[in-house]
C-alpha cells in the first residue's frame, strides 16, 4: 500500500521544487508515530537530539530550550504533552524510521529526481507539541515535507525573499547555525497559511520561512527533509562569502543568481579544509 496518495504526486509534480504543495498520506494509523513507539524512541535516540523547548513563544522572539531534569520519554508515554514542544531529532538513526523516511522519498523519487537530483542527506524530526503551541517565524536550509499525524495544525509558508529573509540571514544560518528570522506585524496578512489534519503534508521549499501553531489538540508531526546537489553547492558558496568580502570580492547571493555557484563551492570546500573558513 502507498504511503502518500498517488494523486498528490503529480499535484507536487506541478509545484516541486519552488513552491508549496499539499499532499495526502497515510500515515495517522504509523505505529511508529504513535505515542508508545516515540517514547521508545526519545529514549533510544542520543539525549542531545531529543530536545523540549517552550510552547508559547511569539514570531520574533526566542525560542527557548527548557532545561530541567524532566526526560521527554516521560510526557510522551503519558499520551500527550502540556505547556512544552519536543522534539525528536534525526530520527533516521533509528532503522525502522530510516526505513519509513526512505520509502516516502522513494514514492516521490519521479518528481524529485528529474527536477532536484538525487536525494541527499535525508534527516527525519517528530514534533509532539501541546495544544496551542506557537513555533516562531524561522526558516530550514533544507527540503521538507511536514506530515501531520495527529491533532490539527495551522502552517504559515512564506517567500524565501526579503523582506522575509536576506543574505545576511542565510550566512548567519551556514555560519552558525540560527534559523530564527525578525518579525514584522505586516508580516501576519503575507502568508500562504495551510491547515493541516491528520492525513494532509505540506511540501516546504528549501529555505522558505515559516511559522506553525498548533490546534486545540496535541499534535504529533513527522518532518522528512533532504538535500540536493545544488542546495549543499549553495550552502558552501555562502560560507565563502566573508572570504570574499575580505578580500572586496562579490559574495554570492542565491536571491540574485540562480545558476549552481559550483566553482564557488568548491573554492569554499577547498577553504574549509585548509581552516581558512
Amino acid at each position: 500500500m502507498s504511503l502518500i496518495n498517488p494523486t498528490s504526486v503529480p499535484q507536487l509534480a506541478a509545484r516541486y521544487p519552488r513552491d508549496a504543495s499539499r499532499l495526502r498520506h497515510q500515515l495517522a494509523a504509523e505505529p511508529l508515530l504513535a505515542y508508545p513507539a516515540l517514547a521508545q524512541a526519545a529514549r533510544d535516540l542520543p539525549r542531545q537530539h531529543v530536545e523540549r523547548r517552550v510552547h508559547d513563544a511569539g514570531n520574533g522572539e526566542a525560542f527557548r530550550l527548557l532545561d530541567d531534569d524532566a526526560h521527554p520519554a516521560d510526557s510522551i508515554a503519558a499520551g500527550g504533552v502540556a505547556s512544552q514542544w519536543i522534539m525528536l531529532r534525526y530520527i533516521e538513526q533509528l532503522p525502522a524510521y530510516r526505513a519509513l523516511l526512505e520509502g516516502l522519498l522513494h514514492e516521490l523519487a519521479p518528481v524529485i529526481g528529474p527536477a532536484t537530483g538525487p536525494v541527499c542527506d535525508i534527516k527525519g524530526f517528530v514534533f509532539i507539541s501541546a495544544p496551542g503551541t506557537h513555533t516562531p517565524f524561522h526558516f530550514d536550509a533544507e527540503y521538507n515535507i511536514l506530515f501531520q499525524i495527529a491533532g490539527d495544525k495551522v502552517f504559515a509558508v512564506y517567500p524565501p525573499a526579503p523582506p522575509f529573509i536576506d543574505l545576511a540571514k542565510r550566512e548567519s544560518y551556514h555560519r552558525a547555525g540560527e534559523n530564527m528570522l525578525d518579525w514584522q506585524p505586516d508580516y501576519a496578512a503575507k502568508g500562504d497559511q495551510h491547515l493541516l489534519a491528520p492525513g494532509d503534508a505540506l511540501f516546504v521549499p528549501y529555505a522558505a520561512p515559516h511559522w506553525v501553531r498548533a490546534g486545540d489538540a496535541p499534535s504529533i508531526s513527522l518532518s522528512v527533509t533532504w538535500q540536493s546537489r545544488q542546495t549543499r553547492s549553495v550552502a558552501d558558496a555562502l560560507t565563502l562569502n566573508p572570504l570574499l568580502r575580505r578580500f572586496g570580492l562579490r559574495a554570492y547571493d542565491p536571491q540574485v543568481s540562480a545558476d549552481a555557484p559550483w566553482l564557488r563551492a568548491a573554492a569554499s570546500r577547498v577553504g574549509q579544509r585548509m581552516g581558512l573558513l
